[in-house]
């Protein structure tokens, strides 16, 4: 009789990954939990956010104007030090893409390039 559900320690014997019965006790990797942000779950707190991300007032243009640049990058811009499309402009792109995972100096150099002309309009 076959008990797949059994955890391994209760089984009699292991199957081998070719099928074989082995009756010596296999290691059993310990199984990590998962690494998760919770979501928030007021919208206050995801409006507080957003505001401070797309900061328009007196004029200003917020990174999230920027083409290329949504929600995401634009926290993880924050993060690393950039918070306007001036700094954007004036931070090098190698700087910036060694410190946000994900991003390449090309990438910065677009957003930089579409910064501009998004200032220039």
């Amino acid at each position: 009789m076959d008990a797949p559900d059994l955890p391994p320690e209760e089984a009699e014997f292991y199957m081998t990954s070719v099928g074989i019965a082995d009756t010596e006790k296999g290691n059993v990797p310990e199984a990590q939990g998962l690494d998760f942000e919770v979501e928030t779950l007021y919208e206050e707190e995801i409006n507080a956010e957003e505001s401070k991300i797309s900061d328009n007032s007196n004029g200003k243009h917020s990174l999230i104007d920027v083409k290329g640049i949504g929600a995401g990058t634009a926290k993880n811009l924050i993060k690393v030090g950039v918070g306007s499309v001036k700094e954007l402009i004036s931070s090098g792109p190698e700087q910036v893409a060694t410190k946000i995972c994900g991003v390449s100096s090309k990438m910065v150099f677009e957003w930089q390039t579409n910064a501009k002309t998004l200032l220039s309009a």
